[in-house]
């Protein structure tokens, strides 16, 4: 609960590396809903309750294109006015007290579960392992099912991500 369950969530329903969630923190958004190619964070609403967020972020061999992630939880985390490498440390220290995981380790259970329902080349998109085309076909044409298959996911493992 509180700012370190947010933190927590954040790490396991994005499926991004710790200094992804920092950079999007800090990023402004981009209010040209028309999707120009500017260097901001461009954010698409769903009506099924998730957000996605289009990133593009690349460092080196490490890429991040965009997440997907219920609206509730990105509201709460751009609401927060601040979040940095602290925040991550904070619940690094939670999720070793109560479940023995490393922070970091959300990041490979989410990609687990996205593999369940999804396409592998899917959530190696999600994961930042694609292809730039293979991203820019999935971000131009194929959101909605992802983000379906995203719901879809985690329902498997009976998670209820709008709690």
């Amino acid at each position: 609960q509180g700012h370190i369950g947010l933190t927590i969530k954040l790490g396991l329903f994005t499926g991004l590396r710790e200094e992804e969630i920092i950079y999007i923190h800090n990023k402004e958004i981009c209010n040209n809903l028309g999707g120009c190619k500017c260097e901001k964070l461009h954010v698409i609403s769903k009506p099924n309750g998730m957000t996605i967020v289009m990133i593009n972020w690349f460092r080196g061999h490490k890429k991040c294109y965009f997440t997907i992630m219920p609206s509730k939880i990105w509201q709460q985390f751009k609401s927060t006015p601040n979040f940095n490498n602290i925040d991550i440390q904070i619940a690094h220290k939670m999720t070793m007290k109560v479940s023995n995981l490393m922070y970091m380790y959300l990041r490979k259970l989410h990609y687990n579960i996205m593999c369940r329902v999804m396409k592998q080349h899917e959530a190696d998109i999600l994961a930042g392992r694609a292809k730039t085309v293979a991203a820019q076909h999935y971000i131009l044409y194929e959101l909605d099912k992802l983000t379906e298959d995203y719901m879809r996911a985690w329902e498997t493992f009976k998670v209820n991500i709008f709690q």
